[in-house]
């Protein structure tokens, strides 16, 4: 990293730092714990490849997964079981505890072989499938890919913290990320894991994927993952944003909920009452009911005796027709007779109405009971819907507030890390270093470069490429090559030095190949590659302006020419053996000939001169 950028981005950093530095603590859950995993450190193969897919073509891969998920995406399912790559779908709603998760299966016939096309195909898995854009599906694939590094192998691990429609998916010897390209293809099932899959930015757990363990790796790296890590942090910010615009909502909804309760615990008082009072009314009348027949029930009685008075009271006057007293007294026993009888009567008619009435009440009284009971079921309703409102945005809060935690003491762990680049920048320059060799197969006579400190000795860089031939390099300057176009990742100035080497390892796998490369001083990658192959064996020579070797040229091997910005400015005619020696000199290039014989060659078109 330039010191510039450093520097720049040390104050950016640090004002964001110092304004939220006040007593932090982020209140981890289990998914954050400790522990020495190591450094992750994913071996790539580096060398030219046979057939050379673009970035967008590899991205496609992953956007036609996610495309298949999303269309069923709330239920669990298995999207290209028979390709070069399977997602498994894992989820189960009826679960609450635990993560549910997309498991990316690296089939045995695949061909991915860089870490940068892994993440390109998770990336576009990610876009296609829950609509994340290219920069944020960008950053969580690198974090996905390092999470499972860290996790490799660690079944306790993913059953501790996966649902059983996940973890039933997994192996130990396959589960995770292998850090070694040729262990990836048959060898791996990657875990991403969901937070919510309706949750827009969230739908991935993107505190899962930066738990401390995978920061602890990311910050190994040269450049201690700086830019991952910020572009990590600001997703988390816009968690948190979102989250607490959801919580707003959602408060404002459970208090709208909380209202319709207090108005429906007022209605439901009121109906407790109304069928209190019918329940006494209902009593009262059944009272009364009871008493008015017991009236009536006596009165008949009363009826009776006074009937059969008036009968007997007949019958003696009839036995003395002259006693007038006797007379008087039957007409006055049968008028009394006749008054309770109708008094008897009317109290019947009493008891009936008092029946009636009571039967009346009853049934008001059931009625007021059964809206009672409505009411009451109606409250219930409503008070679990206010406490789940409740609930919903009391989780969204502390989401919010979670994220905004662990973003903040994120920024802060950064901006200690970019001060610490920018101390190691200052005590060893660039201006201080030197490009050499290190062999790391001598079978195949492999090298790798390496940048090494001039004070004292020690190894400031790797090569990510390991498959250099032949332990040869040979230095093209910037300035020779600013006025060429290479395609290059790095920018082409008068200070940059590219270096020609041969690469590759034909056997690493089956895209692999051979070819004539231009890689950069300051990362030390291929910024170029020839289209055409060259011969595993073959030798690298320069007449100080171009550059010669050994090429396929259909079935056969040809001398090719090529240029400092490796354009292939001719072939030769002639058939050459693969390992030829190429001597050049200002009278033809010398090399032997399919034959065996010498051929010396026209130095300007490759052209058979005897």
């Amino acid at each position: 990293m330039k010191l510039n950028k450093i520097a720049a981005a040390v104050f950016s950093i640090a004002l964001i730092a110092v304004s939220t530095a006040s007593s932090l603590e982020v209140d981890e859950d289990e998914i954050r714990r400790t522990g020495d995993v190591g450094t992750i450190q994913f071996e790539n193969y580096t060398g030219p490849h046979s057939v050379i897919e673009t970035a967008d073509a590899i991205t496609e891969i992953g956007r036609g997964l996610g495309r298949q998920a999303k269309t069923n995406i709330a239920s669990a399912g298995t999207y290209g079981l028979y390709g070069k790559y399977t997602i498994i779908h894992a989820i189960d709603p009826k679960t609450k505890d635990k993560f549910d998760a997309d498991i990316l299966v690296i089939n045995p016939n695949a061909t991915v072989d860089h870490i940068r096309n892994l993440r390109r195909i998770i990336a576009g898995y990610l876009s296609a499938a829950y609509g994340y854009n290219a920069s944020d599906a960008s950053t969580l694939a690198t974090f996905v890919t390092v999470y499972n590094a860290v996790y490799r192998g660690k079944m306790d691990v993913f059953r501790d913290r996966y649902k059983e429609v996940v973890t039933k998916n997994l192996t130990a010897d396959k589960c995770g990320l292998s850090t070694k390209w040729n262990e990836w293809p048959g060898k791996s099932q990657i875990v991403i894991p969901l937070y919510d899959i309706n949750g827009g930015l969230s739908t991935i757990d993107t505190s899962a994927i930066s738990d401390k363990n995978v920061i602890d790796s990311m910050r190994e790296k040269d450049d201690k993952g700086i830019d991952e890590r910020k572009n990590l942090v600001d997703i988390k910010e816009r968690e948190a944003e979102d989250a607490a615009e959801k919580a707003q909502e959602s408060a404002k909804a459970a208090a709208q909920d909380a209202d319709k309760l207090k108005e429906q615990q007022k209605q439901q008082a009121s109906t407790d009452k109304n069928a209190q009072d019918s329940k006494k009314a209902a009593d009262q009348a059944q009272q009364n009911a009871q008493q008015t027949k017991t009236d009536a029930q006596k009165a008949q009685q009363d009826a009776q005796k006074a009937q059969q008075d008036a009968q007997k009271a007949q019958q003696d006057a009839q036995k003395n027709p002259d006693d007038k007293k006797a007379q008087e007294e039957a007409l006055k026993k049968q008028q009394e007779a006749k008054k309770l009888a109708e008094e008897a009567a009317k109290k019947e008619q009493e008891a009936k109405a008092a029946q009636e009435e009571a039967k009346k009440k009853q049934q008001e009284a059931e009625e007021a009971e059964r809206k009672k009971a409505e009411e009451q079921k109606k409250t219930e309703e409503l008070k679990k819907i206010a406490e789940e409102s409740a609930k919903k945005a009391a989780e969204e809060q502390a989401f919010a507030d979670k994220k905004e935690a662990e973003a903040q003491q994120d920024r802060t762990e950064i901006a200690k890390d970019i001060q610490a680049l920018l101390d190691d920048s200052l005590t060893v320059a660039e201006t201080n270093t030197v490009i050499g060799l290190k062999v790391v197969d001598e079978a195949k006579d492999l090298s790798q470069m390496v940048k090494i400190s001039t004070t004292d000795g020690s190894i400031v860089r790797l090569s990510p490429v390991t498959v250099v031939h032949r332990r040869v390099i040979m230095p093209v300057s910037g300035q020779e090559l600013s006025e060429l176009s290479i395609g290059s990742k790095t920018a082409i100035t008068g200070d940059n030095t590219f270096y020609m080497a041969i690469c590759g390892d034909k056997s690493a796998s089956s895209n692999s190949a051979v070819k004539l490369c231009l890689l950069d001083s300051g990362n030390m990658e291929i910024q170029k590659e020839t289209v055409e192959i060259v011969a595993d064996n073959s030798v690298l020579v320069s007449d100080g302006t171009n550059y010669y070797c050994v090429i396929q040229d259909g079935t056969k091997w040809v001398v090719g020419k090529y240029s400092k910005a490796l354009n292939l400015l001719v072939k030769s005619p002639v058939d050459v053996e693969a390992n030829t020696p190429i001597t050049v000199s200002p009278k033809g290039v010398v090399v032997t000939a399919k034959d065996g014989k010498l051929v010396l060659l026209d130095l300007n078109t490759l052209d058979r001169k005897f």
